[in-house]
């Protein structure tokens, strides 16, 4: 029930400048209650300036928290969802690398792989590791068998950097990147091409493998 005091209450925190929700979580009033008793009360600027830095303060807080629960909710996601992948099967494998294969090399006709070999191509170092995998136990090559070359920006000048990235995340040692080529790109340890030795014959065979895949999905 709101009494005669509460009204009174209301005025004073109003006529120092506090804002409807601050006066609210004083008094316990409902707000429609306070805009009818407040409405012809009149704040200075400097109360008006308050009020409204106030306000943006609270909007950034808010999206702050919304931005904060919103990225819990996604990593919460992927958790469970990282959690239904247990062991890849050989096939699984296979599949994959035909499927990436197919996405960055053949999607847009491009038929030069079926003279000159195989190539894989990208600046992601999860795909490079993820297609070396699928060489060495899909395609069965030896090490030697498998060379690179790195595309790097014009403006990158420590190179030294660029191919101890590489080195890393490749497992080879850092005398495997002999040809660092220069070409217009943002990637910050550019991008790495994975050749194989005389595999235009592999190339084929993943090439063929595609058409099957095209096949059975027309009939």
């Amino acid at each position: 029930m709101v009494v005669q005091s509460d009204k009174k209450r209301a005025v004073e925190l109003r006529r120092k400048g506090f804002s409807y929700s601050e006066i609210k979580k004083s008094l316990f009033v409902p707000k429609s209650t306070l805009s009818y008793w407040l409405k012809k009360i009149k704040l200075s600027e400097p109360q008006l300036r308050r009020l409204k830095r106030k306000r943006s303060e609270a909007a950034k807080t808010g999206s702050k928290f919304k931005k904060l629960k919103t990225l819990d909710a996604i990593e919460k996601i992927q958790r469970a969802s990282a959690a239904d992948i247990k062991q890849i099967s050989k096939r699984e494998l296979w599949m994959m690398g035909i499927m990436l294969y197919w996405k960055e090399r053949l999607s847009h006709g491009n038929t030069s792989d079926l003279r000159k070999g195989v190539r894989f191509t990208s600046s992601d170092p999860h795909l490079i590791k993820l297609f070396l995998k699928w060489l060495k136990e899909i395609g069965q090559l030896k090490i030697e068998e498998i060379q690179f070359d790195i595309f790097l920006s014009k403006r990158k000048k420590n190179m030294n950097r660029v191919i101890d990235y590489w080195s890393g995340i490749t497992g080879y040692s850092k005398d495997n990147f002999p040809r660092i080529y220069r070409q217009s790109n943002k990637t910050e340890f550019g991008l790495l091409r994975v050749r194989v030795k005389a595999s235009s014959m592999l190339a084929r065979q993943i090439s063929g493998w595609i058409k099957g895949i095209i096949n059975i999905n027309i009939l």
